[in-house]
């Protein structure tokens, strides 16, 4: 069915960060195209223009907001902005991520910190800000973007321990504040093929080839993919669903895919 054809997510009030690229931006487009009025949050301004005029002229209900989420005062006067300007937020994704060093021992505290700012502190200075509003009106929706790197090491440290602190942060969401119709819960992607990737693509340019046979599906991820699960859980098609962890992966997290191919050929 063709997006614009559909309704999944007619009149509802959306804040994705880290929109103004990738995964964000995937989630906007595709988020806008079925209903949703976007407010789309991104630190770069090239990027985030470049996003909200492309998703405009495909006839998304976009409009961007340039905030840095490591300042709390950012981002309470960014989201406040938001909900005068829409008369409400209904759903948040937590979207926004910072990668640096990939192992412990070559991350300055400097990049640790920054990692844990923008990923995990970002997310938790967005959802205190939208909290009583939601709380206000009895309903609300949260969306953490976490990753499997969470789930077992996969590499990226300082990422993967800020992603899991995410993880976490979607628990204590759910749970404290379910009763007040604020529901929150985590999509768990795999790797996907976007601009994140350029550094490590440079050093290997077959690195997304490479990465297939651990993949059950045979691909890695595409930034649609995980729109499409944001999608749904911001729709009511998931109105029961709170605290979950919605893992999108194609088949990673089930098992090491190679290993057994090794041990029934040894047999």
């Amino acid at each position: 069915m063709p997006l614009d054809s559909r309704k999944d997510l007619a009149d509802i009030v959306m804040v994705v960060t880290g929109a103004g690229r990738g995964i964000g931006k995937e989630i906007s487009k595709i988020s806008s195209l079925v209903g949703a009025k976007v407010a789309m949050l991104d630190i770069n301004e090239t990027n985030l223009a470049k996003s909200v005029a492309e998703i405009t002229a495909l006839g998304g209900d976009v409009k961007g907001f340039l905030v840095d989420l490591t300042s709390e005062s950012q981002v309470n006067a960014t989201i406040d902005k938001i909900s005068n300007e829409y008369g409400r937020i209904d759903c948040l994704v937590n979207n926004a991520m910072a990668i640096g060093a990939e192992d412990l021992l070559s991350t300055s505290l400097e990049d640790w910190e920054f990692q844990i700012k923008v990923t995990l502190t970002g997310a938790f200075l967005c959802i205190k800000r939208v909290l009583p509003g939601m709380i206000a009106l009895g309903a609300g929706n949260i969306i953490n973007i976490g990753t499997v790197n969470a789930k077992e090491m996969l590499g990226s440290d300082a990422y993967s321990a800020a992603k899991a602190g995410l993880h976490a942060l979607t628990r204590s969401v759910a749970v404290r504040y379910g009763p007040s119709g604020v529901r929150c819960n985590t999509v768990v992607p795999g790797s996907i093929a976007t601009d994140v990737w350029l550094q490590r693509a440079e050093r290997n340019p077959q690195v997304f080839e490479d990465l297939k046979p651990w993949y059950p599906l045979g691909r890695v991820g595409k930034p649609s993919d995980i729109a499409e699960a944001v999608v749904f859980l911001a729709s009511s098609r998931s109105e029961w669903m709170s605290g979950s962890e919605l893992v999108v992966d194609g088949g990673l997290l089930a098992g090491p895919a190679p290993m057994h191919k090794v041990i029934e050929a040894s047999e």
